[in-house]
């Protein structure tokens, strides 16, 4: 008997969304990525997971613009109340700006989000690295933002 999972962090894309899928290839430090250059539709990963026992995931944010941070959580929206998947969105939201709030307000409007990600890896490499410093995620402005995130029971 196949064992039911969750797959708690999974992506799909349209490529014009993406900035770092459609520009000049770079190192990356999950390495070669020609392979992912396409889009990688909902009905696409349906059947690519079909028979692993996955009954319901969790969609975790894929570095769209960060000016488009609401967008690609309504673009889940619309995905999941379309197909029924994902069951879950966790979007991006800017844990170094001032006051993160009002980003946050914006997204708590879709049904869907259970937290946010902002990528804070520092790696020696600067073609590697997702933050500004080394001790960026220590950062007194993102660990204000980043408590924040109980108000909205979000993780």
């Amino acid at each position: 008997m196949m064992q039911k999972a969750i797959d708690a962090h999974f992506h799909i894309w349209r490529q014009k969304d993406q900035p770092w899928l459609v520009g000049p290839m770079v190192p990356r430090i999950f390495g070669p990525y020609e392979p992912i250059r396409r889009d990688y539709p909902i009905e696409e990963f349906l059947e690519d997971q079909k028979g692993s026992g996955v009954e319901k995931t969790v969609y975790v944010q894929t570095n769209w613009a960060k000016e488009d941070f609401e967008k690609e959580v309504a673009f889940l929206q619309k995905t999941a109340d379309e197909t029924g998947w994902p069951h879950a969105i966790v979007g991006y939201a800017d844990m170094t700006a001032d006051d993160v709030r009002p980003q946050i307000d914006r997204l708590m409007k879709y049904k869907l989000l259970r937290g946010v990600r902002m990528q804070l890896h520092w790696h020696e490499t600067l073609a590697f690295r997702f933050a500004a410093s080394a001790d960026q995620v220590i950062d007194p402005t993102v660990r204000k933002n980043v408590a924040r995130l109980k108000d909205y029971g979000l993780s």
